[in-house]
């Protein structure tokens, strides 16, 4: 049963009472600390949830800037990439370029090298044939001189020989006096 006029609501093993003193007293203890919270308690909060949320914002700005910076760096490196890969076949056909030039000198000089000393052998075996075709000369004609000397002193060394070699020379005179048309003569060096 609900009485409404008293301070009980319902009777029975739940016995709610309304007790106004008691009521005033926690309305008042409950504005007390909604006081104490809205002003002391609830400004540092703010404060910080503030600073929280100013440090969160400025925390996002800058992953958004460092985002920003990375995809930069990343088209940087992008295309740093791709200069260096230029630069880099760049200095490679230079290099390969610069080494078939060098290459081709080396081959010219080469040849020029080759030529040269084909040359110079040539020259040097044409001047040891000449010499050697002197020295052949001048041996063959000692020899030869040394070979007639010989057989002249052979065919001299006795008065037989002595004589007949003279009358032999005196015909040949003769011959060369009748002759028609007058021979010059000249003297001939060893018949003294």
């Amino acid at each position: 049963m609900i009485h409404t006029s008293g301070s009980v609501f319902a009777d029975g093993p739940y016995q709610i009472t309304f007790d106004w003193p008691v009521f005033f007293s926690q309305l008042f203890g409950f504005v007390v600390i909604v006081f104490i919270f809205v002003k002391w308690i609830v400004p540092p909060v703010k404060r910080l949830m503030a600073k929280s949320q100013n440090a969160i914002a400025k925390q996002l700005d800058e992953s958004d800037h460092a985002a920003q910076r990375l995809d930069e760096a990343k088209r940087s490196y992008t295309t740093a990439v791709t200069e260096a890969q230029t630069e880099l076949d760049q200095i490679r056909a230079d290099a390969r370029a610069d080494a078939e030039h060098i290459v081709a000198q080396m081959r010219e000089a080469a040849a020029a090298e080759v030529e040269r000393v084909r040359r110079q052998g040539r020259d040097q075996i044409a001047q040891l044939r000449r010499q050697m075709v002197r020295d052949l000369e001048l041996d063959l004609a000692a020899a030869m001189l040394s070979i007639t000397e010989e057989k002249v002193r052979d065919q001299v060394s006795t008065p037989a020989a002595q004589s007949e070699s003279v009358e032999r020379f005196l015909e040949d005179l003769e011959i060369l006096a009748n002759s028609s048309p007058p021979i010059k003569r000249q003297a001939q060096p060893g018949w003294n």
